[in-house]
């Protein structure tokens, strides 16, 4: 499986004897399955249940720490540090101290060893399955100023781009390329079947109006792949006939992700007229549950 260093994703390391009651109360998962074998996917949203920064969370020793994007980390600290006041919690980035990789590629028999989220703790590493979804494969972070990677052999190095061309095309989202602060809700960008968030913890920040969202069955736009041999921007629709039934949030030819009507789904489904841009191909993706009637 190649291996691809993530230069886009820093670490955070929290420390402090508050540190699991402050996240817990933050964070839209639970942290009770989180512990030194197992990383949990979460993210972060506005009191009016809007995303803000999403992460991954590993607790290691005494300390906890969040993977997050490099180009949104001091937001996510000053953010952090508003709804610290007087508990016990350190927060500091301790990039340079960590070599953040993703391993990646064909599945194999010793790459399916691992749960979703199950972690390996080595001397001079950490390495976990994505809690996300298996096909992203592993995360791992190794101590910098060690041969940690010599432990793998010779593996095959890729550019981090091919790492994301894989996870545009599973129709996997990544909060600040893909998703956009402040305007979308978690549930359109499908983070319950991507294992970000918990409808049985207790109360958490954005918490009532995603649970409302979930119980009523308000969801009327889901984050959709889409693949296109041409050139799209980011923000452009995606027409059926005059319609527009969705909207780009990330492309790299020839994978993309929209977000999109169902409703405006259902009827292109139903449809012999090709969508515009002319070429262009919408789907599911294949992790993605609807109800039976929007499948």
């Amino acid at each position: 499986m190649p291996f691809a260093k993530l230069d886009s994703r820093s670490l955070l390391q929290l420390t402090g004897k508050d540190i699991r009651d402050f996240l817990q109360n933050l964070v839209t998962n639970d942290l009770e399955p989180l512990s030194s074998e197992k990383a949990v996917y979460a993210a972060l949203l506005t009191p009016q249940g809007k995303f803000l920064h999403d992460f991954l969370i590993l607790e290691d020793e005494n300390a906890l720490y969040l993977d997050c994007l490099t180009e949104r980390t001091s937001d996510l600290v000053r953010r952090l540090t508003l709804y610290k006041l007087r508990a016990d919690v350190l927060i500091e980035d301790v990039t340079d101290h960590w070599d953040l990789c993703a391993e990646f590629g064909t599945d194999t028999e010793e790459a399916s060893s691992l749960s979703l989220g199950q972690v390996e703790m080595h001397e001079t590493y950490r390495r976990y399955r994505d809690p996300r979804q298996e096909s992203l494969g592993y995360r791992i972070i190794g101590k910098k100023g060690t041969n940690w990677l010599d432990e793998f052999g010779s593996p095959s190095m890729a550019d981090e781009a091919v790492y994301h061309d894989l996870r545009l095309s599973l129709g996997i989202p990544e909060g600040g390329r893909d998703i956009q602060p402040e305007k979308n809700f978690l549930l359109e960008m499908n983070f319950e079947e991507l294992h970000g968030v918990s409808f049985s913890k207790g109360c958490y920040v954005g918490q009532e109006l995603t649970a409302r969202t979930k119980h009523r069955a308000k969801i009327k736009k889901r984050l959709f792949h889409f693949t296109f041999d041409g050139d799209i921007d980011v923000g452009s629709p995606i027409r059926l006939g005059d319609k527009e039934i969705a909207t780009v949030t990330a492309f790299s030819t020839p994978n993309g992700l929209a977000l999109t009507r169902l409703d405006g789904w259902e009827k292109a489904k139903q449809s012999d007229t090709p969508l515009k841009p002319e070429g262009l191909t919408l789907q599911k993706p294949d992790y993605v549950n609807l109800p039976a009637t929007e499948t």
